[in-house]
């Protein structure tokens, strides 16, 4: 589920496209913003895909082996990755079948990477002890798909380029796709009972919020440059980061249109930010350049909060 931390960073990838394209197209960048970010929901769906692909891999596994010559039975083990509860739930799951055939997620082009997926977990001394037991507890079938979505999305490399070369979003979505599968997986520990995840909290609050972000800054772009540019006459322009100055923007935007947004929550929000997305320097910068601006504004009566607690 998106946070308004990862709504505002969607925001700033999309402004820095579009600052530094050619066509200053707001609409298409707004559209692309709404698009990337449903893209991001398709990942999750798509990470979930590969262990369904990853059981019936072991299905066609155990089927093609050959019959022992002294006893005539197959080999087999005790439980199978299709035996697990996720596995189970997921199979069956009506919402998730409908999900990924509406979004037509699919590793069909990409089998390669499922069968060598599926090969090296096999000689896995993690699936060989579960695969051993005739049984197992939620905590156990749960930790278990834990470790394969680690194993395979993390360190299995060739999956990760995979992923990077069917979507652009997946480098940039990982660490968000894995705090979705573990919320996914670990809300079901004690009653074996999953949910799927929303990729909103609010869809309509959240897609306002984007939408209104990317646009206000796009339209005061003029005026936010002045008077940035005001507070940082002594910088040559050229050795300020263009995410800090995107930054600047988006927080300066946030606190003159998002009225129930505390203005101490907008700073603090691009500060930390600042420290993933641009320079060591810029979280001092930052700060330094929009904590003035804060203050002038809301002395012009520029800024305006309301709301219980945001009146000042």
């Amino acid at each position: 589920m998106l946070s308004r931390r990862h709504l505002r960073i969607r925001v700033m990838q999309a402004l820095y496209a579009y600052y530094q394209s050619d066509n200053k197209d707001m609409l298409q960048t707004e559209q692309e913003l709404l698009r990337g970010t449903n893209k991001i929901y398709e990942l999750y769906l798509l990470t979930m895909q590969m262990i369904l692909e990853l059981a019936n891999q072991e299905e066609m596994y155990y089927a093609d082996q050959p019959a022992s010559a002294v006893t005539g039975i197959k080999k087999s083990v005790e439980r199978k990755l299709g035996d697990n509860l996720f596995v189970q739930w997921l199979s069956t799951n009506s919402t998730f079948k409908k999900l990924t055939k509406d979004n037509k997620i699919s590793w069909q082009n990409e089998m390669d990477a499922v069968k060598k997926s599926f090969f090296q977990i096999r000689q896995s001394d993690q699936y060989k002890a579960y695969c051993a037991k005739a049984d197992s507890s939620i905590k156990e079938d749960i930790d278990f798909i834990t470790w394969i979505f680690a194993e395979v999305f993390t360190r299995q490399e060739f999956v990760f380029s995979t992923l990077e070369e069917k979507s652009i979003y997946w480098a940039e979505s990982i660490e968000l796709i894995q705090g979705m599968i573990t919320k996914t997986l670990e809300g079901s520990k004690s009653k074996g009972e999953f949910k799927l995840l929303s990729l909103f909290k609010d869809e309509e609050d959240d897609v306002r919020f984007m939408r209104e972000l990317v646009k206000k800054t796009i339209q005061d772009d003029e005026y936010l440059t002045q008077i940035i540019g005001e507070k940082t006459k002594n910088w040559e322009a050229d050795r300020i980061a263009m995410v800090d100055i995107i930054l600047m923007k988006m927080a300066l935007s946030e606190m003159l249109h998002q009225t129930s947004i505390p203005v101490k929550v907008s700073i603090n929000e691009y500060i930390d930010i600042s420290k993933d997305y641009s320079t060591p320097n810029s979280k001092s910068f930052i700060n330094g350049v929009i904590d003035k601006l804060a203050v002038e504004l809301k002395s012009q009566g520029k800024i305006v909060k309301i709301g219980r607690g945001l009146m000042e």
